[in-house]
């Protein structure tokens, strides 16, 4: 049965996953639980803005950043050796005499009064990989058996807040980003997370709110059951595409309301699981729109060129969106027909529809200028 202070340390680390600013003392509490001097959440690679410790004046930090990584025995001994996933320690690969010559343990760590270091490494393929290490203090280089099972327990626990943290700043980021947008388009829109709960959503979609649609427990669900199961589904999708299903089709619903008047629903992925250009992981994101069939077409000629699509294609999407043929639409902008067969496949491919009625819901969704 594990402690108070450990449990209580346990609920600390979780919260760190949301408030960066608290792995200091975390750490600190973590380092005289597991009998050490010092703790630190040290990346694989130096790049990295994963940097934690546990020292309240921030020296060591700065010291090992600066120069003194270079002359760290893991750095060393993994350059030769696959990156592990768990526990590392140094008194595996590094003699008592090699840590006497070694000057970063007689230059850096000695002068904080640590001496031997045991490290947990996480090496989730999705993510950064990076070590919780654990400084022993001098005189008592070895951990004890209890304490050996207690810091592979908690280097578990801070590996998943970790985790979680990253995928909490990516979302954030992104929602910060797409904010802006949302905030313009003239329909009802939510973005929504990896586990379909809304991170935010725009005035419009507020107004919808009550007519069929509902947001309940985070979620944006309807009163119509058929039509819940529909939106439910629809959202699985966008959030976790299959590529064995067509993508166009299967992001539009009905919704059914008590108002009489339905509204079309479209589920846009906007991200999927994996890394973005930093290799940091990355959480499934979706855009949810509602259009209420009927409603004024707008210019979203700026919108479409922000998307992607060059001039021609632009104007040739909002002649086709206002309703008029494909000949007709090629004819108003001064292009042959066949010229215009050739855009639309072109803007079918980069707006991820398959035929001109879902190219119009979709430019409906778009924000104004």
């Amino acid at each position: 049965m594990l402690s108070d202070a450990v449990n209580a340390a346990i609920g600390d680390i979780y919260r760190c996953a949301l408030d960066d600013s608290l792995w200091q003392p975390t750490l600190h509490t973590l380092s005289r639980l597991l009998g050490g001097v010092g703790a630190a959440i040290i990346p694989t690679e130096l790049h990295s803005d994963l940097r934690f410790g546990s020292a309240r004046i921030p020296e060591s930090d700065h010291m090992y950043y600066d120069h003194m990584w270079r002359h760290d025995p893991y750095r060393a001994y993994l350059a030769g050796h696959r990156l592990p996933q768990g526990e590392l320690s140094d008194i595996s690969f590094l003699s008592d005499e090699e840590v006497a010559r070694n000057p970063y343990y007689q230059d850096f760590l000695n002068r904080f009064g640590a001496s031997r270091t045991n490290r947990f490494y996480f090496t989730d393929p999705n993510g950064p990989h990076f070590a919780f290490s654990i400084q022993r203090p001098l005189g008592r280089p070895h951990e004890t058996g209890d304490e050996r099972r207690l810091r592979l327990m908690l280097g578990q626990h801070v590996c998943r807040a970790i985790s979680m943290s990253l995928g909490g700043r990516q979302a954030n980021a992104l929602a910060h980003g797409f904010r802006e947008m949302c905030a313009r388009l003239p329909t009802p829109t939510a973005v929504i997370g990896h586990d379909g709960r809304v991170i935010f959503m725009n005035d419009a979609m507020e107004r919808v709110l009550g007519d069929g649609v509902v947001h309940t427990d985070g979620r944006l669900t309807c009163s119509h059951r058929a039509s819940a199961r529909q939106l439910d589904g629809l959202l699985r999708d966008a959030l976790s595409p299959s590529s064995d299903v067509a993508p166009g089709p299967k992001r539009f619903v009905m919704v059914q309301c008590p108002s009489g008047r339905p509204l079309l629903a479209r589920a846009i992925p906007l991200l999927t699981e994996g890394r973005d250009a930093t290799a940091r992981p990355t959480r499934p994101m979706a855009m949810l729109a509602f259009h209420r069939p009927g409603s004024d077409m707008p210019d979203v000629t700026d919108a479409l060129r922000l998307l992607g699509l060059n001039q021609s294609e632009a104007r040739l999407v909002q002649q086709v969106a206002n309703g008029l043929p494909l000949k007709e639409a090629a004819r108003a902008i001064g292009i042959s027909d066949h010229y215009a067969r050739s855009i639309l496949r072109s803007v079918y491919e980069k707006l991820d529809v398959n035929s001109q009625g879902r190219l119009t819901a979709f430019v409906r969704d778009l924000p104004t200028p």
